[in-house]
């Protein structure tokens, strides 16, 4: 988990113990949608090909797989606890699924050229904590912060050519869980009712995932080389939340 995400979680952990101004306490369910940007990936290894694979023994597997947008959605049961600390920060509580689809849109391998294809599926499994930020008895709109930590399972399969071939014919392919953390801030529409609106702006980071390059042309489907990276990037979401 970086250090920022690693931060932020720890101070909204703190927020302790007094009851909201406006809101009471209780369950809710909330489900949201919006637009992610993950970042590139730089995947990392040495290759160590096996017999009929393509590569040299000991040396660079060094894939650099640009991302498309593209969008994301998910859901959680949080809790609006009764705590306050300052008499301004109030404790939520989530547990969260979401999910990420993007395709790859071009990269290179060993800085070379060649075109690229494929895409990565990523699920979010979470524990969030966020604190919104009351001051007066008649707020409308309510800023928050907060984060969560949990784990992430990323399916990979990034398609790319060599040699000079006109289809891909090799693959950094596999899948993988990693630990994953989010900082996150956005702003809630409090609608006089059960219902509330918002949007979100969120980092996340996914560490220590690794995934195996595969030479896959001519039928053939052989391991040349483990390679590793963080994923990491941002998301833009609108949401709704019900309160019971």
């Amino acid at each position: 988990m970086s250090r920022l995400a690693l931060s932020v979680l720890t101070a909204a952990s703190l927020m302790g113990l007094s009851t909201y101004a406006d809101q009471e306490p209780g369950f809710y369910v909330s489900g949201f949608v919006g637009a992610g940007f993950p970042s590139d990936a730089s995947l990392r290894g040495t290759q160590d090909p096996v017999a009929g694979a393509p590569g040299t023994a000991g040396a660079p597997a060094s894939i650099n797989a640009d991302f498309d947008s593209d969008t994301t959605l998910g859901i959680a049961l949080g809790y609006k606890t009764p705590w306050e600390f300052f008499g301004l920060f109030n404790t939520r509580l989530e547990l969260e699924y979401s999910t990420l689809d993007v395709d790859v849109s071009d990269g290179s391998f060993n800085s070379g050229s060649q075109p690229f294809s494929g895409d990565a599926s990523i699920d979010f499994f979470l524990v969030n904590n966020y604190s919104d930020i009351i001051w007066d008895d008649d707020q409308t709109v309510v800023p928050y912060v907060g984060g969560g930590i949990g784990i992430a399972n990323v399916d990979a399969n990034i398609l790319y050519a060599g040699g000079g071939a006109t289809e891909p014919n090799f693959a950094a392919t596999g899948y993988d869980t990693g630990l994953a953390s989010t900082f996150a801030g956005g702003l809630t529409w409090l609608t006089g009712t059960q219902w509330e609106v918002y949007g979100e702006a969120r980092y996340y980071q996914i560490r220590d995932l690794e995934f195996e390059r595969r030479f896959i042309g001519g039928g053939a489907d052989l391991f040349n080389a483990r390679v590793d990276d963080d994923f990491d990037g941002t998301s833009f979401t609108i949401g709704a939340r019900y309160k019971f």
